[in-house]
């Protein structure tokens, strides 16, 4: 009977497990479980300067309004009174200041440096309150600034009817209309100037 080749059945072979691969199945085996450390991600933003920085814009600085100015070189022949009472005999323009010829009047019981210093009211009323006692006129500067007031009377004690107007025109008045007390500053220039509301 022949004989049969003898049939080899493979041999187990068994490798000794080194420290290394130990780690590295130790390692797979951490990741085919689905554990993952944490990762932390910082972002750093990146800041581009294409231009030099706009410099800031200083404070809008208030613009003056526009005022006339007073001639240089004028003075005025009263200063030292706070008021002055009289008649205007002539305006002259030196720039944009008038000038004012002023022939002085006074008030009928009262002193002339009683006037200068109080000035008096200006209301309505009948007949003349004042009187020229002197014939010397005043060089008067007037502030281009001035308040200049037509003052009119519509009936004994009521108060007077006021409106804007010139030193021209008021000079231009007839009778004691056109006398008119001026506000002075401490420079003797007129800083308001009005009529005399008399009745009739």
């Amino acid at each position: 009977m022949p004989s049969r080749p003898a049939t080899r059945r493979p041999r187990a072979v068994v490798l000794p497990l080194t420290a290394g691969v130990g780690v590295l199945l130790s390692g797979c085996t951490a990741l085919s479980s689905g554990y993952a450390p944490p990762v932390t991600v910082t972002v750093t933003p990146t800041v581009t300067v294409t231009g030099a920085a706009a410099a800031p814009k200083p404070a809008a600085t208030p613009t003056p309004s526009a005022t006339a100015t007073r001639a240089a070189g004028v003075t005025s022949q009263v200063r030292g009174r706070a008021f002055d009472l009289g008649k205007i005999t002539a305006v002259a323009m030196n720039g944009q200041t008038p000038v004012l010829t002023f022939d002085r009047w006074t008030v009928r019981g009262r002193s002339d440096g009683s006037v200068g210093r109080q000035g008096v009211d200006l209301t309505p009323h009948a007949g003349s309150l004042f009187s020229n006692r002197n014939a010397i006129s005043f060089r008067i500067p007037v502030d281009p600034a001035a308040t200049v007031v037509r003052q009119t009377c519509t009936s004994e004690g009521a108060p007077a009817q006021s409106a804007p107007s010139t030193v021209q025109a008021l000079s231009e008045l007839p009778g004691d209309q056109a006398i008119v007390k001026l506000t002075l500053d401490d420079q003797g220039w007129a800083t308001k100037v009005e009529s005399d509301p008399v009745c009739g």
